[in-house]
């Protein structure tokens, strides 16, 4: 299981919290701005939360996940909204 537990784990915290909000990486990363979309979201939301990395057609993304769709429908709206 050794070199492997991070792509398990992505693949356990995809089942244990169903709902994603994918956001999009800049070429130089998120940098600081991660720290404060993780403290946005424990203070809004819990800290009940995953995030993991997420390469796909669009390009590099953040890939938020939450155990309920109010809690990613809370996220998507603030991030859109450039609260977060």
């Amino acid at each position: 299981m050794g070199r492997y537990k991070s792509v398990l784990m992505a693949e356990q915290d995809a089942r244990d919290f169903p709902h994603h909000v994918l956001v999009p990486v800049p070429p130089n990363g998120l940098g600081k701005r991660m720290d404060a979309i993780a403290a946005w979201i424990d203070l809004n939301i819990g800290s009940d939360w995953r995030m993991h990395g997420h390469l796909g057609k669009e390009g590099h993304m953040a890939c938020y996940m939450f155990r309920s769709a109010e809690e990613a429908r809370v996220f998507r709206l603030a991030f859109e909204a450039g609260m977060v």
